[in-house]
């Protein structure tokens, strides 16, 4: 017997799977845009926020703070970040085989052909446009989340991203700090 995921809807499209989503966004009013475009697309929990490019680079490496956060699943990645840029982000995420597994949607307010090759020669996942109207960009996280949610099959978690016993810090956290909370 197949173990398929059921299909729903008239496409016949998976049905969608629990996502932990980082958004890494320096802009208030965008992070806020975004975690309420997503509660519209479905997503109601494991939406994660982070406003700085160290706290994302931290995030994802379970480092500080962070220790006891899931890995994501899918990165919204805003390239015009302070200090730690989203294009630094990205070579950090690409280049350590235990993440490079996981897909970065970069968002920027333009398409500079420059910036959208360093994207992709950085292994980026998929570069855009961030849309000028409301509902254009309701549409695009919509769009992303049903693409990442439960078109594609995203790779597991490695097993070697399990902290052992001897590695995990003693003075670990269960709080994780957010510049936006998470969905309840």
């Amino acid at each position: 017997m197949s173990k398929a995921p059921k299909a729903t809807g008239s496409a016949g499209l998976k049905a969608f799977r629990h996502l932990d989503v980082l958004v890494v966004e320096t802009n208030p009013a965008d992070s806020l845009l975004t975690k309420e475009a997503f509660k519209a697309a479905g997503l109601t929990t494991g939406l994660h926020c982070v406003s700085q490019g160290e706290d994302a680079t931290m995030y994802v490496l379970r480092k500080g703070p962070y220790t006891s956060v899931p890995i994501p699943d899918l990165i919204f990645l805003d390239l015009s970040l302070p200090e730690v840029s989203g294009l630094q982000i990205l070579k950090v995420i690409k280049s350590r085989p235990a993440l490079m597994h996981i897909p970065i949607v970069v968002a920027a307010g333009s398409d500079d052909a420059k910036f959208v090759r360093r994207v992709y020669a950085l292994n980026g996942n998929c570069f855009i446009r961030k849309p000028g109207e409301l509902v254009e960009f309701v549409r695009f996280i919509e769009t992303c989340y049903d693409f990442w949610g439960r078109v594609v099959t995203l790779a597991p978690s490695r097993p070697a991203q399990r902290r052992s016993r001897r590695s995990e810090p003693s003075n670990r956290s269960d709080t994780q700090p957010s510049a936006c909370e998470d969905f309840v």
